[in-house]
């Protein structure tokens, strides 16, 4: 509970509420003068579709995102600026909805044209770079996404300037890495440092100020200092329902990361009716299989169980596990998190064989995966050593 997670941004300067009205009476007004496959009409299609995105309605986005790509393939051709800006959209998509196996091909090509077309240098391959990069962070492939967000970083600094929004999530980005590998004492100063930089260049209440405030808040709650993470999580979920709305993936994200502070402190009776809510707008807004979701399930089981309640929390961290197995992978993080949680749950319950071979493999796994030194893989042989010793 309460890791990183890291999601691709959609360009846009949070505003959507008052575009949306505004970009579908000129797709409207476009597709009526001008016609269907005109550039102008299908860039206005486009900017619905990335307004669709930035409210998390991914479903709405992603056939108009389609429907662009191909007009523009046809229109302007493979090799055209925007028909690849229109394939790395579609592949943003593809990976805000947890599906990293779709998205990952697309941004390999899309990095490979932007350099081909647009030199090294050029602000979109960079991005492209970036993006790259977030996709293999999301898969828990740290090793190979921290060496390219480093490069994207120097290459923002160079070509951008180190105040640039895109510089900026660049820091922010490689700071999620080196959460997600337990490095806390690096990730804390950069955060800082991007909450600093935003409040400066993009206001208080800019979707990615508040965002920098949530992830300083989730290293403040990694390192146990839950009375610096409460207050700025509760700060975090305020600003985003006012700004974002109820019902907004990261909106709901909050909501889960509150409670997830009220867990680590012991305060089940708070957490537990937010997991509950979370996982029941998650299902409904992202579906049962989105990484999110599986997460939601995973927190309340992980509720049930810190409160003794092993038979509600049996079954549902099966289910989660064999879910991001499907989902993620049998090596990815979340998944060996998956594998620790049952271990603990069935020795709870005095399967004691049955714990000690599945929290086994969940360290042999984690020594691969994240190293002998994460904290994840500590915590796993002390308990593996605890139960052998008991």
């Amino acid at each position: 509970m309460g890791r990183v997670r890291e999601v691709h941004r959609t360009r846009g300067t949070g505003g959507w509420r008052e575009k949306e009205p505004v970009d579908k009476r000129t797709y409207d007004l476009r597709r009526a003068v001008l016609g269907e496959k005109h550039p102008d009409t299908i860039q206005s299609m486009a900017n619905l579709a990335v307004t669709y995105s930035q409210q998390g309605r991914y479903a709405e986005a992603e056939p108009m995102k389609i429907k662009v790509l191909d007009l523009r393939r046809e229109v302007l051709g493979e090799k055209h600026p925007d028909t690849i800006g229109s394939m790395a959209e579609l592949a943003a998509t593809y990976s805000q909805q947890g599906r990293y196996a779709e998205a990952e091909p697309i941004f390999i090509k899309v990095l490979e044209l932007r350099r081909e077309v647009l030199g090294e240098k050029h602000p979109d391959t960079i991005e492209s770079m970036a993006s790259l990069a977030t996709t293999y962070n999301q898969q828990g492939r740290y090793a190979e996404a921290e060496p390219m967000k480093i490069k994207a970083l120097k290459l923002r600094q160079e070509v951008l300037g180190e105040k640039h929004p895109d510089t900026i999530r660049s820091i922010a980005s490689l700071a999620t890495t080196y959460h997600a590998q337990g490095r806390y004492a690096e990730a804390e100063p950069i955060c800082i440092k991007v909450l600093e930089l935003r409040r400066e260049v993009l206001g208080e209440k800019h979707p990615d100020t508040i965002r920098s405030m949530a992830d300083l808040a989730l290293t403040y709650n990694a390192q146990g200092r839950y009375a610096e993470a409460e207050p700025m999580k509760i700060k975090v979920l305020e600003l985003r329902q006012e700004v974002l709305g109820e019902k907004h993936p990261d909106t709901i994200r909050s909501m889960a990361h509150l409670a997830t502070t009220y867990h680590t402190q012991g305060r089940y009776a708070e957490a537990e009716p937010i997991d509950i809510k979370v996982l029941e707008l998650r299902r409904d807004i992202l579906g049962e299989k989105h990484p999110d979701t599986i997460g939601s399930m995973a927190d309340l089981a992980a509720t049930y169980s810190r409160q003794g309640r092993y038979a509600e929390a049996e079954p549902i961290c099966i289910k989660v596990l064999e879910l991001r197995r499907e989902v993620l992978g049998e090596k990815h993080p979340d998944t060996i998190w998956s594998m620790a949680e049952l271990a603990i749950t069935w020795n709870s319950r005095g399967r004691r064989d049955d714990a000690i071979g599945l929290m086994n493999k969940c360290l042999q796994l984690r020594q691969t995966v994240l190293g002998p030194d994460h904290p994840f893989t500590k915590q796993s042989a002390q308990t593996l050593n605890s139960w052998k010793n008991g």
